[in-house]
């Protein structure tokens, strides 16, 4: 509303930060895109995390302690966001809602699930650059490397199954929750994952 655009009709259609800061800086707004980015950010984060705490704290507490309830709350704070009944069931990809649950609930946990998915990424975009799937980037660029968390699709695909493996061997009652959330970000990756095989632009999130 703000550049009086609709977000879902730019770059990757997606109503998250990444997406948010392409609008911005399509609509010649310069540093308050950085803005909007941080704002859309915090918010996403801010959702996952006070899903939990309300669950556990007002809502859910007693059934959240054998954990049954703490995976519903996860899930469907992510379902939610992905398929927002306000945006007709549309939304973002609940990577921050999950980043938001995890800060909430052990931040060394956020630490064990995302540093694999950043070394996928890289990894994925290094041999596929090798073998000439994927055109080279500057890699001393710190926006084309951030780039890659939106645009880099078989690392992200990669990192999201394989970052549960050492999640589960650090806390497994976070891992039932994180993987509950992950399957929903699979799901929505799947259409951008069918174009990036074909060879189709894909537009960062």
């Amino acid at each position: 509303k703000f550049t009086g655009q609709d977000i879902r009709k730019i770059g990757s259609g997606n109503v998250g930060a990444i997406n948010t800061l392409r609008a911005l800086k399509k609509a010649g707004l310069g540093k308050l895109a950085m803005i909007g980015f941080l704002i859309v950010l915090i918010i996403d984060i801010a959702k996952g995390a006070l899903a939990i705490f309300l669950a556990q704290k007002i809502l859910l507490a007693p059934y959240l302690s054998i954990g049954g309830g703490l995976i519903l709350a996860a899930f469907f704070v992510v379902l939610g966001h992905n398929y927002s009944i306000f945006l007709k069931f549309s939304g973002g990809r609940g990577a921050a809602c999950l980043i938001g649950i995890l800060l909430y609930l052990d931040i060394l946990a956020l630490l064990v699930w995302g540093l694999p998915i950043l070394f996928l990424t890289a990894f994925f975009q290094l041999i596929l650059e090798r073998i000439g799937f994927e055109k080279k980037i500057n890699w001393k660029s710190f926006s084309q490397i951030f780039s890659l968390l939106g645009t880099q699709m078989a690392g992200r695909i990669a990192g999201l199954i394989l970052a549960l493996i050492p999640l589960y061997f650090y806390n497994p009652q976070i891992f039932l929750p994180i993987a509950a959330g992950t399957i929903l970000l699979l799901i929505k990756n799947i259409p951008r994952f069918k174009e990036y095989c074909l060879g189709e632009k894909i537009y960062g999130d």
